[in-house]
């Protein structure tokens, strides 16, 4: 079974908003704020990881959305704080991994889904036989 482990987290914001682009550690930067998360998450044995994107949304910044004439906001993918603090945001992720498994990675990133945006979501999968055949189905489109 292939364990999922977080080996990477990227939180950003709107540096005219908060002074700068990239956070990398616990912040005070009030209770109003939506930031994007990107946790890097592959297998712990291998070297490569895959992007898993998020949202980091405080209570006051959800109702703003929601007074900008917004009907509803869904819940996926959206993690709901009080104040940005890397170590719970963390430890939350990690609960997350500890929880989902698979026998393939593709399985694995697919049960993640209520909870990230998985980078490789809607792109298209091919064997290597497949890539060849497209190969040279426009290598002969070429020699016509």
């Amino acid at each position: 079974m292939i364990q999922p482990v977080l080996k990477d987290l990227t939180i950003t914001g709107n540096p005219n908003i908060y002074g700068k682009l990239q956070f990398t550690e616990t912040e005070d930067i009030g209770d109003d704020f939506c930031l994007f998360g990107t946790a890097g998450i592959g297998e712990e044995d291998s070297i490569g990881e895959d992007n898993f994107d998020f949202v980091i949304i405080t209570p006051k910044a959800l109702a703003k959305k929601l007074e900008d004439g917004k009907q509803i906001i869904l819940g996926a993918q959206h993690f709901i704080v009080n104040k940005l603090d890397f170590e719970v945001i963390t430890e939350t992720i990690n609960q997350i991994l500890s929880k989902h498994q698979g026998e393939t990675w593709e399985e694995v990133a697919i049960s993640l889904k209520p909870y990230f945006s998985w980078e490789y979501t809607d792109s298209v999968r091919l064997t290597v036989e497949e890539l060849f055949e497209m190969i040279k189905e426009e290598s002969e489109k070429g020699n016509e």
